[in-house]
């Protein structure tokens, strides 16, 4: 590392508690999810959980009761979703979906972890991009630049997170699905680092009783590399560590036998210790196309991979993806061999 990349890291360090005195939690409200040191906590007790993406949920909120249902029946704790601002109507106010979906979340003892937005095209962005460039993370998340969309993202956080400060069924809020600054630099990391902080912030102001997740993929992306990963989960406005688990089917723990670690999903698992934070992994998947359809090898992997991450003291494994009616490579339905792995994982935990 650069010496002027390892003095700025060293600064952020130094800043990571004292500076940012509006972020500090209130008083816990044991309903909400908490965490405790490397813990996750609600109604007082240790909270450990397998949970799936159903990242469309907000699409079909008529279909709530009948997804939760099935998810619950097989020990399913927490589902991830996309909560993007194109789901709230021409005004980008209209919340009854999400109404809809916490309302049945509750009646099946379901956490919800909503996604307010994806650093991918696949979210409240204009036609033409890829992906959320440089100036978004810098100035535009303030302002309607870039965005397809009646409110900015700054406004739009500050809408939903007003509008559901007192629910205790949102186990957590996350910023951004992925969220990266390419080239990797010192400065690219600073404008995300600094981004982070300030949504945060916004965010902590309005809903001050839930836990909040950056998002981050992990794994090396740009300015997200070594110890970039550890310093932009290392400030008070950040609750839990995240990352997520692709690419290395045969390896349950991908980095833990490796020669070199960083950039792993071991290595992302380590800094949540030593950040004295939970860890989740809040996407891990499998294309089925890799193991010529044969669901129940899928299964067995994933299982191995549940029971290894929990064995090393991870908090919430969420599996990419739950589709009630698979049309993707990733997705499996309520009868998939995946369905029973989780089943038989959470009965243990």
């Amino acid at each position: 590392m650069q010496v002027r990349g390892a003095i700025l890291l060293a600064v952020l360090g130094a800043l990571n508690l004292s500076s940012f005195p509006s972020l500090q939690m209130p008083a816990a409200d044991a309903r909400f999810v908490a965490r405790r040191g490397q813990q996750l906590v609600k109604d007082g007790k240790p909270l450990r959980f397998v949970g799936v993406n159903c990242y469309g949920l907000a699409q079909c909120p008529e279909r709530a009761d009948e997804i939760f249902g099935v998810l619950a029946a097989h020990g399913v704790r927490v589902v991830r979703f996309w909560a993007f601002q194109t789901y709230c109507g021409p005004t980008g106010r209209d919340f009854s979906a999400f109404d809809a979906l916490i309302a049945g979340a509750k009646r099946h003892d379901i956490l919800l972890l909503p996604v307010l937005e994806n650093h991918w095209k696949h979210c409240t962005f204009s036609e033409g991009h890829e992906w959320k460039p440089r100036e978004w993370y810098e100035s535009g998340w303030r302002t309607d630049a870039f965005a397809d969309a009646p409110l900015s993202y700054r406004d739009y956080v500050r809408a939903i997170g007003e509008r559901y400060r007192d629910e205790p069924q949102i186990l957590a809020w996350q910023l951004v699905n992925e969220p990266e600054i390419y080239p990797d630099t010192d400065e690219n990391f600073s404008v995300l680092r600094a981004f982070a902080e300030q949504v945060a912030r916004e965010l902590r102001e309005v809903a001050p009783h839930q836990l909040i997740s950056l998002g981050l993929l992990g794994i090396g992306q740009p300015s997200t590399t070594g110890e970039k990963f550890r310093a932009l989960h290392n400030f008070r406005g950040i609750d839990v560590v995240s990352a997520h688990d692709y690419g290395y089917v045969n390896d349950p723990l991908p980095g833990r036998s490796w020669g070199k670690r960083e950039n792993s999903f071991y290595a992302n698992l380590t800094d949540a210790r030593s950040l004295q934070k939970p860890f989740l992994a809040t996407e891990a998947g499998m294309p089925l196309s890799w193991f010529k359809n044969d669901r129940a090898h899928r299964a067995e992997l994933l299982r191995a991979k549940l029971q290894a991450f929990f064995k090393a003291d991870g908090s919430g494994y969420i599996l990419w993806h739950y589709d009630p009616a698979p049309d993707t490579d990733y997705g499996f339905g309520p009868d998939d061999p995946i369905m029973q792995a989780i089943a038989d994982v959470a009965a243990l935990l």
